[in-house]
């Protein structure tokens, strides 16, 4: 029996008992890499001349895996960057005050994206409201971004005052690693389809190593980590300690 393999890949915190709390699939896995690796030492006798090997013993045993996400989630992000999600509830702004000084052709940031009805004003004693396409023009409203085109006789720093909307903020390297439960559904397309499960019960993955973010491809999050010894499952013979590839044929 050959296998190629395709199939759905999910992410679990682990709770109390070592099983998975709530499973989340992560989208689209173009890749899987499960590698076992031992570490041995080595012993070489010293009689016959030839220092030929007589002892190779076993002294680690690790497992490491390694996957690309092709979902460009907030949550996928939150776990290649060790970031926490966090809603921002839209509301409004007044009087946020812009970068000092600007000069015609500066680009401004406002601290909030998906911004509307922006009004600038200057910092004179009776502050004068700037004029939107005359003075600034908004650069990008998603973005938040404002354009300075003509400074004229105000006062300056500016101040802005402006709603939003309701974002998801992924702060980098914010929250520690934690250990997950990662579940493969796969499915064998070389041999008409024939199910196969394989879990690994206590992977601790790596921060991304490179976000690519201008690209003609399709950006892949490629993570990788280690799957560890879970104490959980000792003297289980089904489940083993690191994982199991389950034949449900």
């Amino acid at each position: 029996m050959y296998f190629s393999g395709q199939g759905k890949v999910f992410i679990a915190s682990r709770a109390a008992d070592g099983f998975p709390a709530a499973m989340r699939f992560v989208g689209n896995v173009p890749d899987l890499k499960i590698n076992l690796e031992t570490e041995k030492l080595e012993h070489k006798e010293s009689s016959s001349g030839q220092r030929l090997t007589d002892l190779s013993l076993i002294t680690a045993k690790k497992t490491s895996v390694e996957f690309s996400l092709e979902e460009f989630s907030t949550d996928n992000l939150a776990l290649a960057l060790y970031g926490t999600k966090s809603t921002i509830t839209g509301s409004t702004v007044t009087a946020e005050v812009l970068a000092n000084p600007l000069a015609v052709g500066d680009y401004a940031r406002l601290k909030n994206g998906k911004v509307s009805s922006v009004v600038v004003k200057d910092s004179a004693g009776t502050p004068a409201t700037l004029v939107a396409g005359t003075n600034y023009e908004i650069s990008s409203a998603d973005h938040g971004t404002l354009k300075i085109l003509n400074i004229g006789s105000y006062v300056q720093p500016f101040k802005a005052d402006y709603s939003y909307g309701a974002q998801v903020n992924v702060g980098l390297f914010q929250a520690a690693a934690p250990d997950r439960w990662l579940r493969f559904e796969g499915l064998n397309t070389a041999d008409s389809l024939k199910p196969v499960l394989i879990e690994l019960y206590k992977v601790t993955l790596d921060p991304l190593n490179e976000l690519v973010l201008i690209s003609d491809d399709v950006t892949k999050l490629t993570l990788s980590g280690a799957a560890l010894f879970d104490d959980t499952k000792v003297g289980n013979t089904i489940l083993g300690q690191f994982g199991r590839v389950v034949d449900l044929s």
